[in-house]
Formats: structure tokens, C-alpha cells, sequence
């Protein structure tokens, strides 16, 4: 019964067109039984009220319900972050971010950042993580969101390094680092539907350009960043890259130093430092 039942889900997720459908079964499995992938593979059978929990997860599946959505949990950074519905998924090639700053900051104490449209928080709290006694403002206006990110300020007890909120003084971060929408408006009907019908527009859709994001991150937070600090934002196309790289349309107070590229070889983020 196992065999036979593991290969009919198998082939539902391949006639939805799910990628890795044989491992996504696996996961799928495991959750839904609160098992480990040893056991999955050791039992010889499975009871009708599990291969129904089975069953259901599948189900959410075919539709093309994220699998992170359906399992609570995405990994960046080595690291398991919780989310759901409302937030955004954390990618692998987001992680480029936090080995930019890191690339600077290692080493350094007491480094103060924002993360801009913080998500579930990964990007903040990797660094976080990663740097030993530095402190985050977090900011995201998506409420949903929101619940995420204290959720995973509280799974790895950074609650005294965290502030949901903008800075209390001017000129006092080392860093403003962030992953915004930057999807133009008329590309977002063409993501794949993993993308397009379960995650936030709001975390996606970046205005006609994709630029609306970029402007905003200059203009309403940089007064907060101390001279010689430096902004890190995460790009989706190559417009944004020459705009951005050339502060075409931004301020004249900083230079743009280098961009860091992803596992595609992709100029995934731009690295900007603020002089005046």
C-alpha cells in the first residue's frame, strides 16, 4: 500500500507540472505524519487516516500552494524561518544580501542596521545572527507579515536586539539593507502561479518600472544612515541595475561601490555609501 499510494501522489504532482515531485511527496509525507524521511522510508504501510493527512497536503500541492506555505517553514541561511500566508518566501538568492554586509561588517561591533520590508524577518535576523552584538530595526507594514517576523524574533531570542520601528535618531545606522517589490506591475500576471496567486502582491509588485521602492528607500530612510554607511538593496532586472548603479533618479549624496552577484551570475544586489 505504501509503494503504491507514494507513486499515485507522485504522479498527481507531476501532472501539475510540481518540479521534484518525488521529493516534494517525501516532505509532504513526513510533515503531515510528523515523521522523519528514516521512518517514511522503514514503514511498511500506512494507516487510512495518515495517508488522508497525506492526501490533504497533496492536495494544497496540486493547486500550487507554495510548499513552504504548506509546511510553515523556508530555510535561508542554513537557518529555518517560519512562514505562511501574507509573507513573502525567502530565497536562496536573497541570501547574496547578507553576504554582502557581512563582506563589510564582519568583525565590526556594535553595527547598527534597518531592514527595510522586513518580511519574516531573514535577512535581519541572519545578520543578526551572524554579527555578534549588532541591533536591527525592523520595518514592514504588511500586518501579516509582521506576525511572522515575531514569530522568528522570538524562535531565536532576539527580542532585546530588535526594534519594529524607524531609528529615534538621525544619522545613527551603519546599513540599510533590504529585499523590496520590484516586480514592474505588468510582468506580475506572468510568475509562475506558485508566485502570482499565493504570495502578497505587496511584497512583489514594484510600480510600472519596479522602481516605486527604490525612490522610497532614499528618500524616507537615508537620513537615518550615518555618513559613510551604506545601503544594500536586492534587484530584479538589469534596468534597475544601471539606474541604481548610476544614482540615476536618486540622490547625489552617495556613489555606488559594487554590485554582488548570485548563483546565476546575475547582479543579484547593488552596494551604495552615502557621503554627505
Amino acid at each position: 500500500m505504501r509503494a503504491n499510494k507514494h507513486n499515485i501522489f507522485v504522479k498527481r504532482l507531476e501532472a501539475a507540472n510540481i518540479r521534484n515531485a518525488e521529493r516534494e511527496v517525501i516532505w509532504l509525507a513526513c510533515h503531515a505524519l510528523g515523521i522523519s524521511e528514516a521512518e517514511f522510508f522503514t514503514r511498511e504501510s500506512f494507516s487510512h487516516s495518515e495517508i488522508s493527512r497525506i492526501d490533504e497536503l497533496i492536495t494544497r500541492r496540486e493547486s500550487h500552494e507554495p510548499l513552504q506555505y504548506i509546511i510553515s517553514e523556508a530555510d535561508f541561511f542554513g537557518r529555518d524561518f517560519r512562514v505562511g500566508s501574507g509573507v513573502l518566501i525567502p530565497r536562496h538568492d536573497t541570501e547574496v544580501l547578507v553576504e554582502a554586509a557581512l563582506e563589510i561588517f564582519r568583525g565590526k561591533s556594535g553595527v547598527k542596521f534597518l531592514d527595510w520590508g522586513t518580511g519574516s524577518g531573514c535577512i535581519g535576523l541572519t545578520l543578526l545572527l551572524e554579527l555578534g552584538d549588532s541591533f536591527a530595526y525592523l520595518l514592514e507594514a504588511s500586518s501579516a507579515a509582521m506576525s511572522y517576523a515575531r514569530e522568528n524574533v522570538a524562535r531565536y531570542n532576539l527580542e532585546s536586539r530588535v526594534k519594529f520601528s524607524y531609528p529615534e535618531n538621525s544619522e545613527s545606522l551603519d546599513l540599510i539593507i533590504s529585499n523590496p517589490p520590484y516586480i514592474p506591475t505588468r510582468e506580475i500576471c506572468e510568475l509562475m502561479p506558485e508566485v502570482r496567486d499565493f504570495e502578497p502582491i505587496s511584497a512583489l509588485d514594484g510600480g510600472v518600472d519596479g522602481m516605486d521602492f527604490y525612490r522610497l528607500i532614499f528618500s524616507d530612510t537615508c537620513g537615518f544612515l550615518k555618513r559613510g554607511g551604506y545601503v544594500i538593496l536586492e534587484i530584479g532586472d538589469l534596468n534597475q541595475y544601471h539606474e541604481i548603479s548610476s544614482l540615476q533618479n536618486f540622490s547625489n549624496g552617495f556613489r555606488f561601490v559594487r554590485e554582488f552577484y548570485d548563483f546565476g551570475n546575475f547582479p543579484r544586489c547593488v552596494l551604495c555609501q552615502k557621503l554627505l
